[in-house]
Parts: structure tokens; C-alpha cells; sequence
């Protein structure tokens, strides 16, 4: 269990590109996820971009629709390997144009394919390597083990499979020149503290919510899980699996949920969670503690969505 984490004050998320778009918006949406965390304690500020979404395109323009920066960035943090979350990397990097700290799991630069009967597909990170992406200014910190980023802000590290029903798809990875099953290792998870309990901001959630809710629990010593955000890859889930990370949920006050999650587990999470499941899109905001349960999930004002119209 990882000590004095302590508390955060306020955290604003921001879906900046993710699979959907919302009525009647400017947004981009792109297949992927990419989130912009605002940070805030009562001593220390931090933003962190989490995940870089399959392109840098999206991420560029809808910063712009937030009035965000990447340059005001903290630190990256790449959730795991696959495309959809980190193809907009070296994109993003030379829009920052200066040393920035991205945090990872050490296995982040492995192979990662799918073997499927039309060929070989790979999914990992593909056309960059780790020293093109020094070069454009990343600082990698990778770690198996949680990290402490700021008061009240942890990274997972390697999130414990204690669960049997969580299993990981069939991909592959090779060591030398033997393929073997790619285990998903490099899934990792951001756990925000607030008085009210955890915030789990998750990217696929490969590990499993079950495993990663646990998880986060051990390593900080609290039981109470306040909000889940993220995707939570049950696009593909067999019943016991959907019903069983639906009973974990149950015990969460929040749950926001996109990307990976699967409509068809969306509905049966909404069946059971009512209003406190809520699905985000590209442009989506959510302010943490919930300020206004009747509106837990806003975007940008009017006003804005017409100035950016014909942009």
C-alpha cells in the first residue's frame, strides 16, 4: 500500500478525442481515447494528457475548441500500447516542442498483432520507436510499479489478475522469434483520491474493471470507489464477464463510460445503474466532486460551439 497519497481538491476531465461525437458540436471524434486531467490540490496544479488517441489531428483541433494548450501540459501517460491510444504520440509531441515526461509500463515498445484468417494485423506502437520519440522530446519514465504524481494522483503500475473471468483477448507479442499470447501486462490505470473515494480513470481497461478496481483499492488502502471513467473493454465480453464487472459496479457512485465499452454492455449497465451511468463523447467534461448530480457530464457553451461552426 503506497502512504500519504492524500487528497485531491478538484479535477476536471476532458474527453478531447474519442470513437463518438455528440450532437450538434465542432468536436472531431476519431477512433481511440484521449483525455485531458486538470488537476488540483490544495498546494499543487497538474495537467496530464492521458493517451494520445489514434491521431494527433483530433487532439489538435479540439484543444483548440477547449482554449487548451499542449504546451501547458504536465506529463503523458500512455494507459497501454495499442494504437487507438498512443498513434497520436509523435504528433503530439512535436506540437509540445519541448521535453515532456511520458509515463508508461516498461512493456509499452513490445510487438503486439492480431493473427486473424485475412493476416497478420499490429496494433502496438508501429512506426515510431522509443529513440525517434526521444528525439521529438519524450522523457520516458516506465515503471511496473504505482507511481506517486502529485498529491492525490497515482498510477496503478501492473494491475494484479485476481479474477478468472477477466481474460484477455487473443492477441500475440513474440520474445526473439517466438509468438506467444500477448497478456496485456502494459494496462495500467490513473487512481485519483478525494474524501468522497477513488476516481479510476481507465483507458480499455484490459486488466479488467473487477482486477483494476481491486487493485487500486489495495494499493491505496481505500475501500470506497467514487467514480470510474474510461473505456472498459465489455464490447466483446461474454455474459459472466458483463455481469460481474455490473455487480462491481454497482458499488460505484459514477460511472462514465465510452470508447471500448460496447453498446450492447451499455444497455445492460444502464438497466441496472440508471442515471448513475453516464455515456461521454468527444467534447464531454466532467468536473470531480459531481457539482450537480441532475447534469454530471457538460461541454462547451453555445456560444462556443457557433463561433467554432464553419472551423
Amino acid at each position: 500500500m503506497i502512504q500519504e497519497i492524500g487528497y485531491l481538491k478538484k479535477c476536471k476531465i476532458s474527453i478531447i478525442a474519442e470513437d463518438t461525437i455528440d450532437f450538434d458540436t465542432p468536436f472531431w471524434g476519431r477512433f481511440g481515447l484521449s483525455m485531458l486531467l486538470e488537476l488540483r490540490s490544495e498546494t499543487t496544479e497538474m495537467q496530464i494528457l492521458y493517451d494520445t488517441n489514434s491521431s494527433a489531428a483530433p487532439i489538435l483541433h479540439n484543444m483548440s475548441i477547449f482554449g487548451k494548450s499542449l504546451k501547458d501540459i504536465n506529463s503523458i501517460f500512455l494507459s497501454h500500447c495499442h494504437y487507438d491510444h498512443t498513434d497520436g504520440l509523435a504528433g503530439v509531441l512535436g506540437e509540445i516542442s519541448h521535453p515532456i515526461s511520458v509515463i508508461a509500463h516498461p512493456e509499452i515498445f513490445r510487438p503486439c498483432f492480431e493473427n486473424n484468417s485475412d493476416g497478420i494485423r499490429h496494433i502496438g506502437i508501429y512506426g515510431h520507436g522509443r529513440r525517434e520519440l526521444e528525439q521529438k522530446g519524450a522523457v520516458f519514465t516506465l515503471s511496473e510499479q504505482p507511481l506517486n504524481l502529485m498529491t492525490g494522483v497515482l498510477t496503478t503500475g501492473e494491475i494484479e489478475r485476481i479474477t478468472t473471468f477477466e481474460k484477455t483477448e487473443d492477441l500475440f507479442t513474440y520474445i526473439n522469434t517466438d509468438v506467444t499470447p500477448d497478456h496485456e501486462h502494459d494496462d495500467m490505470s490513473i487512481i485519483l483520491n478525494f474524501p468522497q473515494g477513488l476516481v479510476i480513470v481507465t483507458g480499455c481497461c484490459h486488466a479488467g474493471i473487477v482486477n483494476t478496481i481491486e487493485h487500486a483499492k489495495k494499493i491505496t488502502g481505500v475501500d470506497k470507489v467514487y467514480s470510474v471513467i474510461g473505456g472498459l473493454h465489455l464490447i466483446d465480453a461474454n455474459e459472466e464477464k458483463i455481469e460481474k464487472s455490473i455487480e462491481a459496479l454497482r458499488e460505484v457512485e459514477w460511472v462514465f463510460a465510452g470508447h471500448c465499452t460496447g453498446l450492447d454492455s451499455i444497455r445492460k449497465m444502464a438497466a441496472i445503474l440508471g442515471e448513475r451511468l453516464v455515456v461521454f463523447h468527444t467534447g464531454s467534461i466532467v468536473n470531480i466532486p459531481i457539482e450537480d448530480p441532475g447534469k454530471p457530464i457538460y461541454t462547451i457553451s453555445t456560444s462556443l460551439r457557433n463561433r467554432h461552426r464553419f472551423s
